[in-house]
């Protein structure tokens, strides 16, 4: 594989997993600047991860760190500023989700990278994991048959407290963002746009939803449900129903699953392990570098389309929940 320069927006834990995960990536790849909104993270890191250039700014880093591919994990409200910065001086992007706050936003960042024929990715590392790969595989097949119903929640217990991005509207805080993101993504992975959207919300005195239940109805009579919440710790697997039997991706399913449990009908049951080094990252990782080596744009795997429809049905669900992101919308 072809070796890049990385640049690294928003030192936090996710990013620290990001450049450890670069490590096992193939080829000879780098992080060549690290941008924070404050020197004293943008210089630990740095010297964490022995990178040569830091900055404060983005126009500084845009121009002048010398980087082929941008990795974003700033709070969601920062990335379509960021992004766009990238995208107009040609530099690709890879960016946590949920890329943006809503689908307009995504539309105009689509537009521009189509533009300036510069790779966009919504970082939805789950995707390439080797147990998302099975779980593709399985589906194709048709082990279970047609698909009935999906079931897929995330809860985490996050911390209340001032300095809190969970619950704070201006960080863009919120269960679906973080949290429920995971579980549409799922339903739109496997089954596309629902036909209906159902949701309920109980929402925290900040306006943000602490905790947040969806129906999504498609057509054939298929179904998926899904709940986000703040307020509950204890995961459970994911599962797919088919007309022959379940999948089950093991807890926890939006992380680095065990494996995958299929149990038929006829009482028959399979167990698929999954284990791999470091946290997973380096599986997106090497998806950007393979596109940009074929000069691709976008990621077949997790192209913006895919992004999009995520957006919409979240844009719907805030709808319903009246969850606005004034500052932002």
């Amino acid at each position: 594989m072809k070796s890049f320069n990385w640049g690294v927006i928003g030192p936090g834990d996710i990013a620290h997993n990001f450049a450890n995960d670069l490590k096992l990536a193939h080829g000879e790849q780098k992080i060549t600047a690290v941008l924070s909104h404050k020197e004293k993270s943008a210089n630990d890191f740095a010297e964490e991860f022995n990178i040569p250039q830091r900055f404060t700014n983005i126009e500084e880093f845009v121009q002048n760190g010398q980087v082929d591919i941008a990795y974003i994990s700033t709070p969601h409200p920062f990335h379509y500023d960021q992004i766009k910065a990238c995208l107009k001086n040609k530099i690709a992007v890879i960016c946590e989700k949920p890329i943006v706050l809503n689908k307009d936003q995504h539309l105009e960042l689509l537009s521009l990278s189509k533009k300036n024929e510069t790779f966009l990715m919504e970082g939805m590392w789950i995707r390439f994991l080797p147990g998302f790969c099975k779980l593709m595989d399985l589906i194709s097949q048709k082990k279970i048959g047609e698909i009935i119903h999906i079931k897929a929640s995330m809860y985490f217990r996050a911390p209340k407290d001032e300095n809190s991005r969970f619950y704070d509207p201006e960080k863009g805080g919120g269960s679906l963002l973080d949290l429920g993101v995971y579980c549409i993504f799922l339903s739109t992975l496997l089954l596309g746009l629902p036909k209906s959207i159902k949701a309920v919300g109980r929402l925290s005195g900040e306006g943000i939803d602490e905790a947040c239940a969806i129906l999504l109805s498609y057509s054939d009579g298929r179904y998926s449900i899904h709940e986000s919440s703040f307020l509950k710790k204890q995961n459970e697997p994911a599962e797919i129903y088919g007309t022959k039997g379940v999948i089950r991706i093991l807890d926890p399913w939006f992380e680095k699953s065990p494996g995958i449990q299929i149990e038929f009908h006829n009482g028959n049951k399979e167990e698929i392990p999954t284990s791999w080094n470091g946290h997973g990252l380096q599986f997106e990782i090497e998806e950007v570098i393979r596109c940009l080596e074929q000069g691709k744009i976008e990621s077949e795997l997790m192209p913006g389309s895919l992004s999009k429809n995520v957006l919409e049905i979240m844009d719907e669900i805030r709808n319903q929940i009246h969850v606005i992101y004034d500052q932002y919308e």
